[in-house]
């Protein structure tokens, strides 16, 4: 299991209430991000972004009047819910901190999407299926039988919403060659809405990681 823990880094660097707005921005050129953690005595208050560094002239002063964005992770959290918290923050870092709010260290963001790309397979040999179908018909163990039979594996899943309330159903197969295994869902009544074969499937995880860069401002 991938937690916090295992992303953070302690190469990124904080600021205090002594620091300039100029050297903070300095800093996140140097560092490639939009974010830093701003500490008072080793304890988060929160993240200053690059616009909000060029609105002010100081950092002194009130930490509660800080435009600051309050985001963190435990060390403990799962890496599905770290993604969802920098998305819905729109973070580039991603601060750790303890029970007690010391900070303890922060994930980059692209490290966080590398490691979810290796956790899909994305890295390994294979191809992709995509099933749709109503929930109440979603089994699992069927469909890694059928998957097994035509001597193959699965390397990752996915499950999201489709069209017409269905669910799309994304497998990650250790084969490039689907053929064989397509015949096989379709002999079994099951809806084989899409196939990308491994070079395809490359070419389309590099738009979409493209995307989610472009969404979170990186």
């Amino acid at each position: 299991m991938i937690t916090s823990r295992k992303l953070l880094t302690s190469e990124i660097p904080t600021l205090s209430a002594l620091d300039e707005p100029l050297s903070a921005l300095d800093l996140m050129d140097q560092f490639h991000i939009s974010q830093l953690p701003v500490l008072e005595n080793g304890k988060l208050l929160g993240l200053i972004t690059e616009e909000n560094l060029m609105d002010l002239e100081s950092l002194q002063g009130d930490p509660a009047g800080l435009p600051l964005t309050r985001a963190h992770v435990l060390p403990e959290t799962h890496i599905l819910d770290i993604l969802k918290l920098a998305s819905e923050h729109r973070l580039s870092i991603i601060p750790v901190v303890d029970a007690e709010n010391n900070y303890m260290g922060s994930i980059r963001l692209q490290d966080l999407v590398e490691q979810i790309t290796q956790m899909q397979g994305a890295n390994q040999r294979g191809g992709i299926i995509v099933l749709e179908m109503w929930e109440r018909d979603y089994s699992m163990q069927q469909i890694s039988r059928i998957i097994e039979e035509n001597n193959a594996k699965i390397l990752s899943t996915s499950v999201s919403p489709g069209e017409d309330g269905k669910i799309e159903i994304n497998i990650k197969i250790n084969q490039p060659d689907l053929n064989a295994i397509v015949s096989s869902f379709e002999r079994f009544g099951y809806q084989v809405k899409a196939t990308f074969q491994e070079m395809v499937y490359t070419e389309e995880l590099r738009k979409r990681y493209d995307e989610l860069m472009r969404i979170l401002n990186i």
